[in-house]
């Protein structure tokens, strides 16, 4: 099978229709593999490099709507611009990353592609680009409108103390709220982890709240 015919079919199932050909002349610019990936809860995506001679990938969750999947997908070809691009180790989200990320989305930046509830809220983020798009609530706010599931519960909507599972299985109990993140302690492990304002959960409310 074709190789770009391929790419622009698995494209055109996840992004914008009027983002297709361009995120599709983009990998054909780069030696990466794109990789469409189970959900993950502690990220959307991620870019790997690779030695020399092997290809490098790109990984996005395969459950984010066409919006979201696209806003994960240029924050990955960022990184994989700064990897390409610049022959010494870069800070991972620093000013090179921050201004590889404007210049790889600043043409997605229609009309056509984004709703405008999105597109205005992306262009403001883009000025100062965080480490996650969901750290940046207007934008996860946006994106998360178009979710199929959008009755889903969050962590940012919990109270503290309360007792939540995520899909696996595992119980944690949300404790406090930090500048961007959230700290949940897990039943199980006895430790501490920090979750995006975003992490849809599922909250526990016949668990009696154990003594941590």
């Amino acid at each position: 099978m074709n190789k770009n015919r391929t790419l622009r079919q698995a494209l055109s199932d996840y992004i914008p229709d009027a983002a297709v050909e361009m995120a599709a002349e983009w990998f054909n610019k780069y030696p990466v593999i794109l990789k469409i990936t189970r959900t993950r809860v502690t990220k959307l995506g991620d870019f790997r490099g690779a030695p020399i001679g092997k290809p490098s990938s790109i990984s996005v969750n395969h459950n984010l709507n066409k919006y979201s999947f696209l806003v994960t997908l240029l924050h990955e070809m960022a990184h994989a611009e700064v990897h390409f691009n610049h022959s010494h180790r870069m800070a991972p989200h620093g000013k090179v990353w921050k201004h590889s990320y404007r210049m790889v989305a600043t043409p997605y930046l229609q009309k056509e592609i984004f709703p405008d509830d999105i597109l205005h809220v992306y262009t403001d983020y883009l000025i100062n680009a965080q480490a996650t798009s969901t750290s940046y609530l207007p934008l996860a706010q946006a994106l998360r409108n178009y979710d199929s599931r959008n009755e889903e519960v969050t962590v940012s909507m919990l109270p503290p103390e309360t007792i939540f599972a995520l899909h696996d299985g595992r119980l944690f109990k949300m404790v406090t709220k930090l500048r961007k993140r959230y700290r949940c302690f897990c039943l199980s492990t006895k430790k501490t982890y920090l979750f995006s304002p975003m992490a849809i959960v599922k909250p526990i409310e016949s668990l009696k709240n154990p003594t941590s």
